[in-house]
């Protein structure tokens, strides 16, 4: 069922099908679902994120506002013409839906991941995300899944040279990242480990056979693409 409900929503979203009005471009999109979410009457009080929603910042965070909705409660930020570029649904059934836009927007009509801020803003929503779980008391397992649609012809933009490297566009619309099953908060300690794999598959999209933000240890940030 949470597998099910993650591609569904994909096509929705891709679609236009948004709690919101939003960017009609390329997206990122975060779910985190409850392994009990598919059950009918099970709902989760979500009132005390509501009351107090710092948790459930939007990706790429820059200021908020919040909104009740049927299935839910949201917070969003929108561009200069007020339309959405980010928004995070939490619904009562245990699902954030967390979905961004302005990361993968064409700049001067090119289409590029822009391969550092792209994972640092990932890296930085989902600690929060998981707080929010933990605070509705929702008991693992619970998974969480990443997809980026409408993205055929992207690049990684690179951060910089890299002997030997070179991108090449991403030849489908939609990629779906495997699931990560997490059976105890425990594993959510080391947040940039625990979704390397992801961050590994899209630069895979992209021509390269590892993210080059990861040094050889697996710590996020020391990779050849990196300042650091």
């Amino acid at each position: 069922m949470k597998g099910i409900f993650r591609n569904e929503r994909a096509t929705e979203i891709a679609n236009g099908r948004t709690p919101i009005k939003f960017l009609d471009n390329a997206k990122l999109i975060l779910h985190l679902i409850a392994g009990e979410s598919s059950t009918i009457d099970k709902n989760y009080n979500i009132e005390i994120i509501s009351r107090n929603p710092k948790f459930l910042k939007p990706i790429k965070y820059m200021g908020m506002e919040l909104s009740h909705t049927f299935d839910g409660f949201l917070t969003y930020t929108t561009d200069l013409s007020g339309v959405a570029r980010s928004y995070v649904h939490l619904y009562r059934k245990g699902i954030i839906e967390a979905v961004e836009g302005s990361l993968l927007k064409p700049i001067a009509s090119k289409l590029e991941i822009p391969s550092v801020s792209f994972e640092e803003e990932i890296l930085k929503a989902l600690p929060d995300y998981i707080e929010v779980f933990k605070r509705i008391s929702v008991n693992p397992p619970f998974s969480l899944y990443l997809t980026l649609v409408q993205v055929r012809d992207y690049e990684m933009k690179l951060n910089k040279d890299i002997l030997g490297v070179n991108p090449v566009p991403i030849d489908r619309d939609e990629l779906k990242f495997q699931e990560i099953f997490i059976e105890d908060y425990s594993q959510t300690e080391n947040i940039p480990l625990l979704v390397q794999p992801w961050f590994d598959e899209i630069w895979t999209a992209c021509g390269m056979f590892k993210s080059f933000n990861y040094d050889e240890d697996g710590n996020w940030g020391y990779g050849l693409n990196s300042d650091k």
